[in-house]
């Protein structure tokens, strides 16, 4: 299986796809791995070069830097290290909630490297009202089958899926506020993205994404009806279509 060496970090990615193809940097969301993909490989690897990593802490890369490493800024520079140690110094990237809210510190952090986004299910910072449902939570109830994460979360031990389920729910009480871009730094972005949200995500409502059109300097919005968080998985071949038009157009 490939791994890479980032100062300390075995970062596992798969690749997929045409060899020859273009990068496309697929990036999954917190408490997933990259099997998220899943739906799109096939139907992306058609045109692309797939480079699909599992995120620090996450699958079957490690996290030396423990909880408080596990935060967007940090998952960037780690997608832009892993970028350098591929030869990758131009691509596309698309990415799911947390795998989405990385890429915009990634725009900022590393410009020339990012030539289209992708942002599915992401958000530009976490209000009260959501902070105050994620407190309720447990390892236990964020997670549907505990079998089921042991066998994802496989880098540091059978008990690892509840270090990445305790790192989710800490979220609820610092939010990584430091990991959000400001708005002002936001507008600075000027790759061409396309935002896609799903009418019925559960954690940012259509104002979220709509704020963060207006905010970008070059981006389209794309809002699924009868769409959850994670439109990949809930409308899998329509997401497929929106977002290869768009890099057609615009990667």
């Amino acid at each position: 299986m490939p791994y890479v060496d980032l100062d300390g970090l075995r970062m596992y990615y798969a690749e997929h796809g045409r060899p020859d193809g273009p990068p496309l940097v697929l990036l999954h969301a917190f408490m997933a791995t990259g099997e998220q993909w899943r739906r799109q490989i096939d139907t992306f690897g058609a045109r692309y070069r797939l480079i699909v990593p599992d995120l620090r802490g996450h699958g079957r890369t490690g996290n030396p830097g423990g909880l408080a490493a596990m935060n967007h800024r940090q998952f960037a520079r780690d997608v832009v290290g892993l970028c350098g140690a591929l030869g990758i110094d131009r691509a596309a990237f698309a990415g799911i909630s947390t795998g989405a809210m990385l890429l915009l510190s990634l725009a900022l952090d590393a410009p020339d490297l990012p030539q289209a986004l992708v942002l599915a299910g992401g958000t530009l910072r976490y209000d009260d009202e959501l902070r105050r449902w994620w407190r309720t939570m447990t390892p236990e109830s964020v997670t549907p089958s505990i079998e089921r994460a042991r066998a994802m979360h496989t880098a540091m031990g059978p008990e690892h899926w509840r270090l990445v389920a305790e790192a989710w729910i800490a979220l609820s009480d610092h939010a990584h506020e430091e990991d959000f871009p400001e708005p002002s730094e936001i507008s600075e972005i000027r790759v061409p993205t396309l935002i896609v949200h799903g009418d019925r995500d559960r954690y940012f409502p259509v104002a979220i994404p709509v704020e963060l059109y207006r905010l970008l300097p070059d981006a389209e919005l794309c809002i699924l009806p009868n769409t959850g968080h994670f439109p990949q998985a809930d409308r899998p071949a329509w997401f497929s279509d929106i977002v290869l038009d768009f890099l057609a157009r615009r990667g």
